[in-house]
C-alpha cells in the first residue's frame, strides 16, 4: 500500500484530502509545517508528497529544494493557489513532478497522483528460477464475468468497477471511465471489496486473475 506525504497548513483541505486518498486506498501522512514536512519526508519515505507552497515556517519552494538537495527523489505534487506560469516554472526548475492549482478538481487531483505512482513504480524483477520468455510459465485464467455475478454476487455496474480496479485505477479514474461521480465510484468499491471478501485493491487484481 502506497503511503502519501500530504503536506497542507490548511486543515479542512488537508483532512478531506487524507478522506479521499485513504478511500482510494492509500496510507496517509499529514505535515502543516515545513520541518515536520522535511522530517517525515526523510525518515517515512513516502511513496509521493502532495506539497503546498504557502508554510507558515518556509515556503513550499524551500522544501522541495532542500528535499532534492538531500537526494530524495519521491515525486512531489504541488498544490497550490499560486496560478502564474512563473510559480509552475519554479517548480519544476527544483524538481516538482506535477503542479495543481486550487481550488481544484478532486477527480483530476486523484488521477494524477495516480498516474505519478504508476511512473514512479519500480519494474519488477523475474524471480530467480523463472520460466524464460520463450518458454513462460502458464497462468490460471482469470475469474469470468459470470463467475463475479454467481459466486460473489456482483451487479453488472460492480463487475465493470472490479475490473477497472484489477488495471489498477484509482476511484477518481473509475469514475471518468464509467461517467459517474467519484463518491459513487467509491462507494462502489466499497462494495465490491466486500462482496469479493478482499481488504485491498491489490487483492482485487488477485483474485480476479486467479493469483489469490
Amino acid at each position: 500500500m502506497s503511503r502519501i506525504l500530504v503536506v497542507e497548513d490548511s486543515l479542512d483541505i488537508a483532512e478531506g484530502l487524507q478522506r479521499s486518498l485513504e478511500y482510494d486506498g492509500y496510507e496517509v501522512s499529514l505535515a502543516t509545517k515545513a520541518a515536520h514536512a522535511l522530517a517525515v519526508a526523510t525518515s517515512d519515505h513516502p511513496a509521493l508528497i502532495v506539497l503546498d507552497l504557502g508554510l507558515p515556517d518556509r515556503d513550499g519552494y524551500t522544501v522541495l529544494e532542500e528535499l532534492r538537495g538531500r537526494g530524495v527523489q519521491t515525486p512531489v505534487l504541488i498544490l497550490s493557489a499560486r496560478r502564474d506560469e512563473a510559480d509552475k516554472l519554479q517548480g519544476f526548475r527544483l524538481g516538482a513532478d506535477d503542479y495543481v492549482t486550487k481550488p481544484f478538481s478532486i477527480l483530476e487531483l486523484m488521477a494524477r497522483i495516480s498516474a505519478l505512482l504508476r511512473r514512479a513504480a519500480p519494474a519488477v524483477a523475474p524471480a530467480a528460477g523463472a520460466a524464460s520468455a520463450a518458454e513462460p510459465a502458464p497462468r490460471p485464467g482469470p475469474i469470468s464475468d459470470e463467475a463475479l455475478r454467481e459466486r460473489y454476487g456482483l451487479t453488472a455496474r460492480q463487475t465493470e468497477v472490479a475490473r477497472l480496479i484489477g488495471e489498477g485505477c484509482s476511484n477518481a479514474e473509475i469514475a471518468t471511465r464509467l461517467e459517474m461521480s467519484y463518491y459513487t465510484a467509491r462507494n462502489h468499491t466499497e462494495q465490491v471489496l466486500a462482496k469479493l471478501g478482499v481488504s485491498s485493491r491489490a487483492a482485487v487484481g488477485a483474485l480476479l486473475f486467479g493469483q489469490g
